[in-house]
């Protein structure tokens, strides 16, 4: 009994010895050999029914938005920082269209414990950080906590399809619609502090330094001097209620006329990126770029 038990922990020690650590540049695209693919399942976490029905749900995703994504599901990862492993990944492999940078990389770790969505600079206005990170934190960590992986990523990819092509996003979360608030108030507020202090300046400029009031009307005006773009007048203000008559300098600015330099005109284009291009049957991506759009979580 001793001895069986003992093989069993040597051959359980080589297996976690010879398990895999992927690097962004180790993993194979199946979308460009099969265009109707898009999950990266190496060590077989997830089931052929789950990888299936996840494919199905981009292959929409990509037929109505044209958003290219990647779903890599991995055991351990190098970098073992999933944001960097994903932003990288989409970068190595250019998920997404060049121009557009239309792209999406989820990635799943579960030596890691973590899953992360990381978006192309075209579509961070639509999936936002936010909205990523509400999907991970409603639809899949709840499944992911318990190892239940295929539940986990299927539950995700069909949120996200519904969102993409729905918008029917159940949202009972009030932080956005609170913080869109607060941000009205406070242009608001910002307006009416701005029209207070025009109103407090006019207020004093048409006081009387007779009698206090605010009745100063202007009945006359003179240029004193006009040059260099810079012009000083005499006003003259008479106050309605008792008449007194003053008088105030003020200093204006004029456009003296002047010749336009003219620039050199340059041009130029982006271009570029990576293009991968399958079989007769595969799809492609066309160097897509990413910036720190997406987020991430663990469980």
């Amino acid at each position: 009994m001793k001895r069986i038990a003992l093989v069993t922990l040597l051959i359980s020690g080589c297996l976690m010895a010879a398990a895999k650590v992927y690097k962004p540049s180790d993993i194979r695209p199946v979308h460009l050999e099969d265009r109707n693919r898009y999950v990266c399942n190496p060590d077989g976490i997830l089931s052929q029914s789950a990888v299936d029905r996840i494919d199905a749900a981009f292959r929409t995703i990509q037929d109505s938005t044209g958003i290219q994504s990647l779903i890599a599901v991995l055991t351990d990862i190098d970098p073992d920082d999933c944001f960097e492993f994903a932003h990288q990944l989409g970068e190595t492999v250019g998920v997404g269209r060049s121009g557009s940078d239309n792209g999406l990389v989820i990635l799943l770790s579960t030596g890691e414990r973590c899953v992360q969505f990381a978006t192309g600079y075209g579509i961070e206005g639509i999936l936002t950080d936010a909205l990523c990170k509400r999907i991970q934190e409603r639809y899949m960590n709840p499944h992911f906590a318990d190892d239940e992986w295929d539940e986990g990523m299927v539950a995700g990819a069909e949120a996200l399809k519904d969102i993409l092509l729905k918008g029917d996003y159940d949202d009972d979360d009030d932080t956005d619609k609170i913080a869109v608030l607060a941000g009205i108030i406070t242009v608001i507020g910002m307006f009416l502090f701005v029209v207070g202090i025009v109103l407090l300046i006019d207020r004093k400029s048409r006081k009387c330094p007779k009698c206090g009031k605010i009745a100063l009307k202007q009945v006359g005006i003179s240029t004193i001097s006009k040059q260099n773009g810079v012009k000083k007048e005499l006003v003259t203000f008479k106050c309605s209620h008792c008449g007194c008559i003053t008088s105030r300098n003020r200093t204006s600015y004029y456009s003296t006329g002047g010749h336009g330099g003219g620039g050199s005109h340059m041009g130029g284009g982006f271009g570029g990126g990576r293009s991968f291009g399958g079989g007769s049957f595969g799809g492609s991506y066309g160097g897509g770029h990413f910036g720190g759009g997406g987020a991430g979580s663990r469980f």
